[in-house]
C-alpha cells in the first residue's frame, strides 16, 4: 500500500498495519488508488474484493467464489459479528474484537420470503457447520432500510434467537462511522449492549407496555351490572335459546349506550331495520309501553338519536351480497371510523358467511373467527358482543351452558365475558341473566339475576 492507500485507511479509523494483517493490499491503476482485500476458504484464496478509494466502486475476481469474509475465526469459540462490508468489519477489529465477518455481496434492498433458499445467501452454505456451532450472533448490518433487510435475513437464516442487533446513534448508519465519529469506546459499548433480535411470542417484561385502566361503562340493567360491564376492547358472547327474549335484553343495553351518546353499531340479521328494529330501541329509549309510543310525543327524538349514533350492518338492502367474518369486520372498522362505534353487536352467529379453510375443522374455524374478533375489539378499543346460539335442548330442562352453543368450546375458552339469557316458560314473564364467565381483571363475577320486561318501559329489569 502507498501513502495515499494508507492515508484513505487511517481516514476511517482503520490502522494501516491492521489491513496489511488481514491481507490486503493496494494497486494503482489509470492513475486511480484501489484496494485489494482477500476472501479465503480452508486457508485458500478463493475471491478478491476490488475497492477504489476515492469513489464507492468495486468489483471481484471473476469467477471467484463468495463467501464470508474473515471466515477463519468461525472455528474458535464466542460471540460472532457480522457486518455488512469489509470496513465495517475492520473497525470492529480496530475497537478491539477479532470474531467479526463480513458478507461479500452487502444488502439487499427488500427482505427475501425465502432467504434460506435464496441464492443470495448460498455463501453461508460454505460454513454450514462451523456456523451451527456459533451460540450468538451479532448483526452489525447498515442502519438503513436495506441493512435492516439485511439483518431480517440473515437472522431467519442463522435463527433470530442466536441473533442480536445494533441500535446506531443518530447521525451514524455503520460502525465505520460509529468509529470515525465518536471513537473505539462507541463501537465496544454499542457492541457489548446489543438487543436480542425480536422473536414473535416470547419477550421479557419490560418488552410490555404498563396495561390501561380497563374503561368500562354499566349495561343500563342495573341488577345486572354488579356481575359484568361493557368493557372496551372486550369480547361477549351472549347466548340462549331462540325466541326467548334475547333482543329485549340486547336493545335495553343499547338504548342506554345512546341515551349516554355513546355510538353504538348492530348488525342484526334477523330484525327488519325498519320498523320492528328501531322501534323495539326506542321504545326502550323512550321507556314507553307498546301501546304509548305510537303517539309518544319523543319518539320524533328517539329516532334522531338513534339515525345520529347507531350504524346497522345488513344486507337486506342487497339480498346478493354475502356478508362473510372478513367483510364484517370490515364493515365494523368503517362504522368505528366513520361513525365511533364504541359497542357493537352481531346477532346472531350463524347468519353470516362461514367460509372455512380446506381441511379446517369447525372448531378450528371458531377459533381463528374468535381471534379474529377478539384483535379486532382490541386494536379498536370497543365492546364486541356476539349472540350465538346454543344446540337446540332436546328434552333437557334448564337454561344452556356456554357448552352448549352450537360448534365449540372456544365460545367459552376464548370469551372475556359469557352472557346467557333464559326463560323457563315463555307464556311467563320471568327469566334469568346468568353471568357465566369473568375473564381474570375484568370488572364482575359469574352470578343469577332473576329479571323481567318492564312492559311499562319495554325495558329488562330485576324481578324482585
Amino acid at each position: 500500500m502507498n501513502d495515499q492507500h494508507k492515508k484513505w485507511l487511517e481516514g476511517r479509523g482503520i490502522p494501516s498495519d491492521l489491513a496489511a494483517r488481514m491481507g490486503i493490499t493496494g494497486a494503482t491503476r489509470d492513475g486511480k488508488c484501489w484496494l485489494s482485500i482477500p476472501y479465503h476458504l480452508d486457508g485458500q484464496i478463493v475471491n478478491r474484493k476490488h475497492r477504489r478509494i476515492d469513489e464507492k466502486q468495486h468489483s471481484m475476481d471473476k469467477g471467484g467464489k463468495l463467501c464470508l469474509w474473515n471466515a477463519e475465526v468461525l472455528s474458535g469459540q464466542g460471540e460472532v459479528i457480522i457486518t455488512e462490508g469489509e470496513f465495517d468489519a475492520l473497525a470492529v477489529m480496530a475497537a478491539g474484537f477479532e470474531r467479526v465477518v463480513s458478507v461479500p455481496n452487502g444488502a439487499p434492498q427488500e427482505s427475501i420470503d425465502d432467504p434460506q433458499n435464496a441464492n443470495r445467501y448460498g455463501f453461508l452454505w460454505e460454513h454450514e457447520a462451523a456456523l451451527k456451532g456459533i451460540e450468538s450472533f451479532v448483526l452489525a448490518t447498515d442502519g438503513d432500510k436495506a441493512g435492516r433487510a439485511l439483518a431480517h435475513d440473515l437472522a431467519a437464516i442463522l435463527g433470530p434467537e442466536r441473533c442480536k442487533f445494533i441500535d446506531y446513534p443518530q447521525g451514524c448508519k455503520d460502525l465505520n462511522e460509529v468509529l470515525v465519529q465518536l471513537g473505539e469506546r462507541e463501537v465496544v459499548k454499542l457492541i457489548v449492549d446489543a438487543k436480542p433480535f425480536p422473536v414473535a411470542g416470547i419477550y421479557r417484561m419490560s418488552d410490555f407496555p404498563e396495561a390501561d385502566e380497563l374503561r368500562s361503562m354499566d349495561t343500563g340493567i342495573e341488577c345486572l351490572d354488579p356481575y359484568m360491564s361493557l368493557v372496551l376492547g372486550s369480547f361477549t358472547v351472549f347466548t340462549g335459546y331462540s325466541n326467548m327474549g334475547k333482543s329485549t335484553v340486547l336493545n335495553t343495553i343499547i338504548a342506554h349506550c345512546l341515551s349516554r351518546n355513546v355510538p353504538v353499531c348492530v348488525a342484526s340479521f334477523e330484525t327488519a331495520p325498519k320498523p320492528i328494529l328501531r322501534d323495539s330501541i326506542a321504545r326502550s329509549l323512550l321507556g314507553c309501553s307498546f301501546e304509548e309510543f305510537p303517539r309518544h310525543p319523543g319518539r320524533k327524538d328517539a329516532y334522531d338519536l338513534i339515525e345520529r349514533r347507531m350504524s346497522v350492518i345488513s344486507n337486506t338492502l342487497d339480498d346478493d351480497t354475502d356478508i362473510d367474518l372478513d367483510y364484517y369486520l370490515e364493515l365494523c372498522r368503517v362504522a368505528v371510523v366513520r361513525h365511533g362505534a364504541k359497542f357493537i353487536i352481531l346477532d346472531p352467529w350463524n347468519e353470516i358467511e362461514h367460509k372455512r379453510n380446506r381441511d379446517e375443522t369447525e372448531t378450528d374455524y371458531i377459533g381463528r373467527a374468535i381471534r379474529a374478533l377478539k384483535r379486532f375489539a382490541r386494536r379498536y378499543s370497543v365492546a364486541l358482543w356476539v349472540v350465538a346460539h346454543p344446540t337446540k335442548p332436546q328434552g333437557r330442562e334448564g337454561p344452556p351452558g356456554l357448552y352448549d352453543i352450537s360448534g365449540s368450546a372456544n365460545w367459552v375458552n376464548k370469551a372475556d365475558y359469557g352472557l346467557i339469557y333464559h326463560r323457563e316458560d315463555k307464556t311467563v314473564n320471568a327469566g334469568i341473566l346468568k353471568v357465566a364467565k369473568v375473564r381474570m381483571g375484568f370488572p364482575g363475577e359469574c352470578g343469577v339475576i332473576d329479571v323481567k320486561m318492564d312492559e311499562g318501559t319495554s325495558r329488562i329489569v330485576s324481578l324482585l
